[in-house]
């Protein structure tokens, strides 16, 4: 259904073909959005040039060359031209991808440079997929056949190009960088970090301090310290939060303001599952008896 010229649209999938180009170099063949049905399947056998996935959400299954893996949100997948490739949406929870496709005379180098050599059709993705999506809502709403969307539509399909491409590149730092010390070395890090930014820190921005995957983080703090940063991190706001209760005469609200939540309510929710009183309550037990 995708030979034909122009953009083909359903409730569920948007998709936009292209057939002119500027260079033959490197050219635009599809990019698309789909929202796939449970279970829904595509087989790429006979299908021209390299289609490049990013999932969005959910998850399904790869086949290529009679290998199956399962694969999921914040992952991409590439299929390959002659490659005998399908792909399944699951049961469940079907997946949600972006795509674009192209071909040309580069196009192989660059597939390379993303990190999809022979016997690679997946990885993980270390770009916001969110970035890969506006490119494509970005082409899809180019429809003219024009010159000048013709050559809008090819710098942002160069621009997707270079997404994988930098996230290749990170792919390879964190890894060099998650054997390049011992964990305890990270752990120390991401503590010191943390104890320091804990009013507006986010774990990714910790993840991207120390230059590690977080989902590395995650898994070494996590056998370093028995908790999650993300755990650390709110029981770094709590005590903080404790300090100024019976330190400061500070409103409650502005304390809550002082370790980085906005909503007092959902502070104060907090610190009691913490600590198991209110904090206008701890603040009358702790506050002249000098305890924490």
């Amino acid at each position: 259904m995708y030979e034909e010229a122009g953009l083909y649209e359903t409730p569920k999938v948007r998709c936009l073909s292209c057939q002119r180009r500027i260079s033959d170099d490197i050219y635009m063949l599809l990019c698309g959005v789909e929202h796939c049905l449970p279970d829904y399947t595509f087989n790429t056998d006979g299908r021209a040039g390299y289609h490049i996935h990013v999932i969005l959400e959910g998850k399904g299954i790869l086949s290529a060359n009679g290998k199956e893996q399962e694969l999921h949100f914040g992952q991409m997948f590439i299929t390959k031209p002659g490659e005998d490739t399908w792909y399944r949406a699951d049961s469940d929870d079907p997946w949600v991808y972006c795509w674009m496709a192209f071909d040309g005379n580069k196009a192989h180098e660059f597939v390379e440079r993303a990190g999809f050599g022979k016997g690679i059709n997946s990885q993980e993705c270390y770009i916001n997929p969110d970035e890969f999506y506006a490119l494509c809502k970005r082409v899809l709403d180019l429809v003219e056949v024009s010159p000048a969307h013709v050559i809008m539509r090819t710098g942002l399909m160069l621009e997707y190009i270079s997404l994988v491409i930098e996230s290749n590149y990170k792919s390879n730092k964190s890894t060099r960088k998650a054997h390049e010390y011992p964990t305890d070395v990270y752990v120390k890090y991401a503590v010191d970090f943390i104890s320091d930014n804990y009013a507006t820190v986010k774990i990714s921005d910790v993840a991207r301090y120390i230059g590690i995957h977080r989902s590395y983080l995650t898994n070494i703090f996590k056998n370093k310290m028995g908790i999650s940063p993300q755990e650390y991190l709110i029981q770094c706001k709590l005590k903080h939060a404790a300090m100024f209760l019976t330190e400061t005469d500070n409103p409650i609200q502005e304390i809550s303001r002082q370790i980085g939540y906005d909503n007092p309510l959902t502070f104060s929710k907090t610190f009691k599952n913490f600590y198991g009183v209110s904090p206008k309550f701890y603040r009358q037990q702790h506050k002249y008896s000098g305890e924490e």
